[in-house]
């Protein structure tokens, strides 16, 4: 398990690397924020830049900052754009080791049930839910989490098919309280950080938001207060 899940992780981080469309829209917020960020903390003014073949005075400097706040807010977006593919990957990689952590949730395959924390709020014979034995971790809202799984029934048309099957995690029981689900948070929060201080590959993606964000704060914070 362990293994393949590195796997999946090594073919993640070649994906990223080897795409030029994603690679040129972070190099150009990455130096767009930069930019902006050194012409309003050590207040740098550009006399001249030069293109192909013209040179280029600016002399409204407080207008060359609008100018670069606004390519750094079109970067960002154009940036999403291109790395939306991959946020929904790295979720699926630490819900994946959330829900590998045995004390949060393991399927028994005697007594084919669900074990751990979650063991508290599902409780599903799993020979009848075989789907139990994968699911996966829904984040459906602020503070709102769901277990998804695969499931079959039968349709008056369709016949037997296969669709998804939600437990909603935010349904109280005497089993499963709001205690329970804060601990449940408290892990995934855990999970989270992991992610970032353990697995280079969120901060290679999110980073750039990082930094296009605090570019943007610093002028408005010097706009509004010089």
């Amino acid at each position: 398990m362990t293994q393949k899940a590195n796997m999946t992780v090594d073919g993640f981080r070649n994906a990223m690397d080897g795409d030029t469309g994603f690679k040129s829209k972070r190099r150009a917020l990455t130096f767009v924020s930069l930019l902006l960020i050194a012409l309003i903390a050590s207040g740098a003014e550009i006399k001249e830049a030069n293109t192909f073949i013209f040179k280029i005075e600016f002399t409204n400097h407080a207008g060359l900052k609008y100018l670069l706040a606004l390519a750094v807010t079109c970067c960002m977006f154009r940036y999403f754009a291109y790395s939306e593919k991959y946020h929904a990957q790295l979720y699926n990689f630490w819900s994946t080791r959330l829900l590998n952590d045995f004390k949060v949730f393991y399927y028994d395959q005697e007594s084919e049930s669900v074990g751990g924390l979650l063991g508290r709020k599902i409780d599903i014979y799993g020979g009848d839910e075989p789907g139990l034995q994968s699911p996966t971790y829904i984040k459906t809202g602020l503070l709102k989490r769901s277990i998804a799984y695969s499931s079959t029934g039968t349709h008056d048309y369709y016949g037997e098919h296969t669709y998804t099957e939600y437990i909603d995690l935010n349904g109280y029981t005497e089993s499963w309280s709001k205690a329970e689900f804060r601990k449940l948070l408290l892990t995934e929060m855990k999970y989270r950080l992991e992610a970032w201080i353990k697995y280079r590959e969120t901060l290679d993606l999110i980073s750039p938001y990082l930094l296009g964000f605090s570019s943007l704060g610093i002028f408005l914070y010097k706009h509004f207060y010089p």
